[in-house]
């Protein structure tokens, strides 16, 4: 497994919380976003993005070291706070951006342009919709419960990870 990226996972997610602000970005849906910019990257270049591994657990998958990232970040890079969302059931620990500069410079070319096609691709979608989409790619389908995912597994995804029927 590659080395994480604190660099590089930080400010994707500082873009995804700068990019996503129609009130769907919560914990959930961040982490699939993670999922998919290191899974697409990957299936397109042979590499991740975040360097981080992803674990099938019952959400979807999920990147490793999200949490502590998270965790690191709240309060100064980003602010997560509970909400109701829909039927009043659901709590979403919805993220917001309160770090304005996203550093550019610590990405590729490549890299930028998948953040923004993850960003656009996936902004109008839920968590809930991302995990339920996740679970219906060969990667999720593949692994055990519990267990890391090989990123190898994305190459037998539809093109970039879109499904025949969403």
């Amino acid at each position: 497994m590659a080395k994480i990226s604190q660099k590089k996972y930080r400010n994707a997610i500082i873009f995804f919380a700068r990019k996503i602000q129609n009130g769907t970005l919560g914990k959930l849906k961040m982490m699939k976003l993670l999922y998919y910019l290191d899974f697409d990257f990957f299936e397109k270049y042979g590499r991740s993005i975040t360097g981080d591994e992803y674990l099938r657990f019952a959400n979807g998958p999920v990147p490793r070291m999200a949490e502590k990232i998270l965790k690191e970040m709240n309060g100064k890079e980003i602010k997560i706070t509970k909400r109701k969302v829909g039927n009043g059931y659901n709590d979403q620990q919805h993220i917001e951006a309160l770090e304005t500069n996203f550093n550019v410079n610590v990405f590729e070319k490549e890299e930028l342009l998948m953040l923004e096609e993850i960003a656009t691709k996936w902004e109008k979608f839920t968590g809930t919709e991302m995990k339920n989409a996740s679970h219906g790619e060969a990667p999720w389908i593949a692994t055990k419960p519990d267990e890391v995912i090989d990123y190898n597994l994305s190459l037998y995804r539809n093109k970039y990870g879109e499904m025949a029927n969403v």
